[in-house]
């Protein structure tokens, strides 16, 4: 019997390999938050409305999930170091059409080149600190931890460094994205100067590669309903807050400082990402809905703070959803993986994350919808209220979901 063919996949190696990945994933996840404090200052700069403030951020995010699925295999088949340089020099090219813009048409582009950045880079970015960690599972480990930092922590700093360069340098509305184009132009470097991938034999496939298949068995669909439904109203609220709370909490605390605006959504970032290392141990269920509640309590205070005029419920207001969100997170993440066959794991992961992903995104573009007839601040407390109030809804029918799962078979 003759030996199979063998075809070479590019796999990447080494602690430069690793350090590249991490630095590329951070790059871009900061990038892709530094316009969320900006927003009030370009709205000031080119006289749009909250609609098309809520738009670029959602445009964004629309071409983000496609990315992802196309570059992801793509990576497997190319390498990861051309991904992650097109990806770079996507982000840094919307970065420069940001800082140049002479209308809010071009801030659109600038999205739309920052989400083919994120959609190309960050997949082979991920993929690269996975091959080069190493395949044991402590290293695996060590790769999961990192890539959680440096997206999560990334998506807080964003915010946090944009709102800081804006409101104490010179030109506010281009030296961040000055500024962050010359880092990912360092990280360009980093990535370049990486040797090139491992080629590691693999039997040949004849068929057409394809895109991920994405879908629920039905073993798991009631699971991936409950799941799924938690996941979207907490990545609903985190869309929410990064294309629209530096705004409103600039109006509730009648403060034009953007650095004040963004560290809101600094801290509530930053708390899901510290909620999602320390919650690992919790049960997914528990986790699950409790972070529901949590998430809701968060959302009332919010808007309390508002209508209320009681400015200082701004800190527990994003504490509470930071805690909301990363508990959802984690304890969904984590009980889809219990739950679902191996074989099966891709598709339902794959399809967590796109729900995920259209919760990041389209809510979002409701709340510019009903601001043209309520106002910004009135239609963020209206969407706020009714994802508060869905999130009180779902906690107890993840219980019956366990209840039901744990029940005779």
């Amino acid at each position: 019997m003759s030996e199979p063919r063998l075809a070479e996949v590019p796999v990447s190696a080494g602690r430069g390999a690793f350090a590249a990945g991490a630095a590329t994933l951070a790059a871009l996840y900061v990038g892709n938050n530094v316009p969320s404090a900006l927003y009030a200052l370009l709205r000031a700069t080119f006289g749009f409305s909250a609609l098309v403030q809520t738009l670029l951020y959602a445009v964004a995010v629309a071409v983000i999930v496609p990315g992802l699925l196309i570059a992801g295999p793509l990576s497997d088949a190319v390498g990861r170091r051309p991904l992650m340089l097109a990806g770079l020099a996507a982000f840094f090219a919307g970065d420069v059409v940001f800082a140049l813009a002479p209308g809010a048409g071009w801030l659109f582009v600038a999205r739309i080149l920052q989400g083919l950045g994120m959609g190309a880079g960050a997949a082979a970015a991920q993929a690269m600190l996975n091959d080069s960690a190493g395949q044991d599972a402590r290293g695996q480990r060590r790769a999961a931890t990192t890539a959680t930092a440096c997206v999560t922590f990334g998506l807080a700093l964003g915010p946090l460094a944009g709102g800081l360069l804006a409101q104490y340098g010179p030109l506010p509305r281009h030296l961040p994205f000055v500024v962050h184009a010359a880092a990912v132009a360092v990280v360009a470097a980093l990535v370049a100067r990486t040797p090139p991938a491992i080629r590691t034999p693999r039997p040949a496939r004849p068929q057409r590669r394809r895109l991920p298949r994405l879908g629920v068995p039905p073993v798991v669909r009631r699971t991936f309903l409950v799941a799924g439904a938690s996941s979207f109203l907490a990545w609903a609220v985190l869309g929410m807050f990064s294309a629209v709370v530096p705004s409103l909490v600039s109006s509730t605390l009648g403060s034009a400082n953007l650095a004040i605006a963004a560290a809101a959504l600094a801290l509530m970032i930053a708390t899901s990402g510290f909620v999602q290392f320390g919650a690992r141990k919790v049960a997914p269920i528990a986790a699950q809905a409790s972070g529901l509640v949590v998430l809701a309590a968060g959302l009332a205070l919010l808007v309390l703070s508002g209508e209320a005029g009681l400015p200082w419920l701004v800190v527990p207001a994003m504490l509470g959803t930071g805690t909301g969100h990363g508990l959802v997170f984690t304890g969904a993440l984590a009980e889809l993986t219990v739950v679902t066959p191996p074989a099966e794991r891709g598709a339902v992961i794959g399809t967590y994350y796109v729900v995920s992903y259209v919760g990041l995104g389209g809510p979002v573009i409701g709340v510019g919808l009903l601001s043209i007839a309520h106002g910004l601040p009135a239609a963020t407390v209206l969407v706020a209220a009714v994802i508060g109030a869905c999130c009180l809804v779902l906690a107890p029918l993840v219980f019956l979901e366990a209840r039901r799962q744990a029940g005779p078979r």
